[in-house]
C-alpha cells in the first residue's frame, strides 16, 4: 500500500494549466475637443466623440509543482491579443480641415491596430490546509509576486499633449507587485460543494517610466456540483475593484472602475490526467470610480480551462 501511494504521489507532483479567455467587444469612449495640424500641433476642434472597441483574446499557460501534500510553487504566464478599433461620433459642425486634423489627432491616440505580447506573470507559493473548520473542507493560501515581463509605455498623456504618437494599452506594470490568493472549499451535501476565493495585487512603486499601477481586488462565490465523477457544473458571482493607477503621482483617468458578472461552467473529465472546463460569464454591474474616466462596457466572456496533472 505505501508503494503504491508513494507512486501515486510522484505521478501527480504537476499540474499544468491552459487557460482560453475571450473577451469580444469591450466598449469605451469619450468627448475630444482637440485635433492635430498638418503640422503636428493640437489645436482646438469643434466638440466631438471617440469611440474605442477593444477585444481580448487571451492564454494563461499555468505549471504548479506539489513541494508535498500542503505546499506548492506555481507560475503562470499569459499571453495576450488585443484588437483595438476606434471611429469618431461627429458631435458639432465641421469643416473638410477640421474633420482631417480630428482625424489626425484620433489616430495618435486610439488606432485601428491588433496588439499582442506577454504580460506580466505570476508566481506563487501555496499552502493548502484540509479539514480547517470540518472534514474535507479545504483552505488554499497562495501569497508571491507579478514578475514584469509584459511590454510598457511612456507616459500617454504627457505624448499626447505633445501631438505625438502614443498607446494607452500597456501589456505589464513594469513593477514586482505583491498578490494574494485565498479559496475556501465547503462540501455541502451529496456532490454539493460552496466555494468562496479572494485575489488581491497593490503596486507600490513606480517604473522607470514613471507608472504605478492600480490596486487590484477580486472575489468570487458560488456552488460546483458533481453529477458524476467525471461531470460537474458550477455557478458563481464574481465581484472586481480596480484603484486608479498614476503617472508621476497623477491620476490616470482611463484607470479606476468596478463591475461584477455571473458565471456559469461546466468542467469534465476526459482522459487519465485531463480535464476541460469552459465559463460563460455575464456581465450585471459596470461603473467607473470617476466622473472623467472612459466609460467601460464589457460584452460576454467565454473561458475554456484544460488542465493535465501527471
Amino acid at each position: 500500500m505505501n508503494e503504491v501511494s508513494l507512486a501515486s504521489k510522484e505521478i501527480d507532483q504537476f499540474r499544468v494549466n491552459v487557460n482560453m479567455l475571450v473577451s469580444p467587444n469591450a466598449k469605451g469612449g469619450h468627448l475630444e475637443s482637440r485635433g492635430l495640424s498638418s503640422t503636428g500641433e493640437v489645436v482646438d476642434a469643434p466638440l466631438h466623440r471617440h469611440h474605442v472597441a477593444l477585444s481580448t483574446y487571451r492564454i494563461d499557460v499555468g505549471l504548479q509543482y506539489l513541494l508535498s501534500d500542503r505546499w506548492s510553487l506555481q507560475a503562470t504566464v499569459p499571453y495576450a491579443v488585443r484588437d483595438q478599433e476606434a471611429s469618431i461620433e461627429w458631435i458639432d459642425p465641421v469643416s473638410s480641415e477640421e474633420k482631417q486634423a480630428i482625424l489626425r489627432s484620433r489616430d495618435i491616440h486610439h488606432r485601428n491596430e491588433t496588439y499582442t505580447g506577454f504580460s506580466d506573470m505570476d508566481l506563487f507559493l501555496g499552502y493548502r490546509i484540509r479539514g480547517f473548520f470540518k472534514t474535507d473542507d479545504v483552505l488554499s493560501t497562495r501569497l508571491g509576486t507579478t514578475i514584469p515581463i509584459g511590454k510598457t509605455e511612456e507616459n500617454p498623456w504627457e505624448l499626447g499633449d505633445a501631438g505625438i504618437e502614443h498607446l494607452h494599452i500597456q501589456f505589464g506594470t513594469g513593477t514586482f507587485n505583491p498578490i494574494a490568493n485565498l479559496q475556501y472549499n465547503l462540501p455541502l451535501y451529496r456532490g454539493l460543494t460552496m466555494t468562496v476565493s479572494a485575489r488581491g495585487m497593490l503596486p507600490f512603486y513606480e517604473n522607470s517610466k514613471t507608472y504605478r499601477g492600480s490596486a487590484e481586488l477580486g472575489w468570487t462565490t458560488g456552488f460546483t456540483y458533481r453529477l458524476f465523477d467525471w461531470l460537474s457544473f458550477s455557478g458563481n458571482y464574481l465581484g472586481f475593484y480596480q484603484s486608479a493607477a498614476a503617472w508621476a503621482g497623477d491620476r490616470d483617468i482611463n484607470t479606476g472602475l468596478r463591475y461584477s458578472m455571473a458565471a456559469f461552467g461546466m468542467s469534465l473529465a476526459t482522459l487519465e490526467g485531463i480535464s476541460v472546463a469552459a465559463n460563460v460569464m455575464f456581465p450585471l454591474t459596470q461603473e467607473t470610480l470617476f466622473d472623467s474616466s472612459d466609460v467601460i462596457e464589457f460584452g460576454n466572456l467565454v473561458s475554456l480551462t484544460t488542465s493535465y496533472v501527471f
